[in-house]
């Protein structure tokens, strides 16, 4: 873990032990079997982490001899200490699951120029690569794995233990649920989630996109001042943005570029081409001034979004549909860019970080408001959408209002049983029944404005004038009141 944090350091944690913990469940009796993995290699546990098979019932004498992978049991007996946020990160690694598409491209950057390593394709080999590969001259080296969904098991391990990271980096990769930190910690933490939304292009909907999560991981070198990047990318998806859209065109008098064909690239491989458009330099002294062509071509995907979603609604002249949650995702970028990545990278303060900085806050300051102003435009036409529906049903109701009204009048006129209708002369008048109406009706507003009175009287301290009390119990509540007389 990084030296950052007041946690325990993994060194304190590294050695196995047979005796579990005294803060875990009572040991079960030596007759009984706990679920664990039958074969067992007396090696580090790594390789039999990659190929484990799926668990049986032995005997706890053969569980004594398991050996827990280091970072697994690091994590375990964090949890059993008290570290209860960590459970479903626990949970997680005891897992065999695997991860289609694994890829890991290594970056190393020297003072003036870069190499990149072949990309690797499984953990084993990345914990072979970890173990064997010099960084003599090497002042920064970049991980950048991407995979599709959460990191596998193996791969948390192999990152984990190879290059001692804080274990609540995973469980906010593996969307856990639970408590993992407050702000002030997740602020100064030296990793940052970054949401991004990319168009899709296998859909029907011309606003449809796939959102995934991009972690930046800056570990800082026990000696020296370089430091180490860990990149990890949620999505295997190729999409056909080119990295030259982010940078100015060259001027007319200049050479002419080489042409290039745009093929599909996934967010690592335009990541990893953007650095041929920094300066290497500055990249080594400021993470942030590193992951800046990271934060623009976020800035890019999600401006692509915002303006495909303008555009349908423009051309069906309403509101398309689209995902949610654009808004949230572009303000948390922004509010990252704020920060400078974290409070606790370091090389803030270079010229070339504060003007990347300046130029990503205006883009990202613009983003939102054009955001903002849409999901306005958006909910007011909603409201007239909404509008426009109730006055068509409000005049579908008066038209059959208008058909029905006059049957009803009159079907309940001839079905009266009154002297003239009947013929019989012990049936009421009909003059009789009008005057009950009129009555009824007289005593109906003589009731609301007695109640009207009284509510003024009481509420407000002053006599209601008899226009006031008869505007309220013919239904006109929008009658001029008494003004109030001047004190002199």
């Amino acid at each position: 873990m990084a030296s950052s944090h007041s946690s325990p350091s993994s060194s304190q944690f590294s050695t196995h032990t047979t005796d579990p913990p005294s803060a875990l469940p009572p040991q079960p009796n030596r007759s009984e079997s706990v679920p664990l993995p039958v074969q067992h290699q007396p090696d580090s546990g790594f390789s039999r982490f990659l190929h484990r098979k799926r668990p049986t019932h032995i005997s706890l004498q053969d569980w004594e001899h398991h050996v827990t992978p280091p970072y697994h049991d690091y994590i375990h007996q964090l949890v059993a200490a008290g570290w209860t946020n960590l459970q479903d990160l626990d949970n997680y690694m005891t897992t065999n699951a695997t991860r289609e598409g694994l890829v890991v491209s290594v970056l190393d950057i020297f003072d003036s120029k870069r190499k990149a390593w072949p990309d690797i394709y499984s953990e084993l080999d990345l914990k072979n690569f970890m173990s064997h590969t010099s960084r003599k001259g090497v002042k920064v080296r970049f991980y950048m794995a991407e995979y599709q969904g959460t990191p596998s098991p193996a791969l948390i391990e192999t990152l984990g233990s190879s290059l001692n990271l804080d274990p609540r980096f995973f469980q906010w990769i593996i969307h856990s649920r639970g408590h993992i930190f407050t702000p002030s910690q997740r602020h100064n933490a030296p990793y940052q989630a970054l949401g991004f939304g990319v168009l899709r292009d296998t859909t029907p909907s011309m606003t449809d996109a796939e959102k995934f999560k991009v972690m930046a991981y800056i570990q800082p070198d026990e000696t020296g001042t370089g430091w180490t990047g860990i990149v990890l990318f949620s999505s295997c998806t190729k999409h056909n943005i080119s990295n030259r859209v982010l940078q100015p065109p060259p001027s007319f008098q200049s050479p002419r570029p080489a042409s290039t064909t745009l093929k599909p690239k996934s967010i690592r491989q335009l990541y990893l081409e953007s650095f041929e458009y920094l300066d290497l330099a500055q990249a080594t002294t400021s993470p942030f001034y590193a992951t800046s062509n990271l934060f623009r071509i976020n800035c890019f995907c999600w401006n692509q979004i915002i303006t495909a979603i303008r555009e349908q609604d423009r051309l069906i002249n309403g509101i398309s549909d689209t995902s949610v949650g654009h808004v949230e995702e572009i303000k948390r970028s922004l509010a990252i860019v704020q920060r400078g990545g974290s409070f606790v990278w370091a090389g803030k303060d270079e010229k070339a970080t504060k003007e990347s900085k300046e130029a990503l806050q205006e883009d990202f300051q613009h983003l939102v408001e054009q955001t903002d102003l849409l999901w306005q435009t958006r909910s007011k036409l909603a409201k007239m959408r909404q509008s426009r529906s109730e006055a068509r049903w409000t005049a579908l109701t008066n038209a059959f209002t208008y058909l029905f009204a006059p049957i009803t009048i009159i079907s309940g006129i001839y079905g009266m049983n009154v002297s003239e209708i009947s013929g019989s002369d012990t049936n009421p008048n009909i003059w009789q029944f009008f005057v009950a109406v009129l009555v009824f009706n007289l005593l109906m507003v003589a009731a609301l404005s007695i109640y009207n009175f009284i509510q003024i009287h009481m509420k407000h301290g002053r006599v209601a004038g008899v226009k006031e009390v008869l505007c309220f119990a013919v239904g006109r509540t929008t009658s001029n009141r008494p003004k109030s007389r001047e004190i002199s």
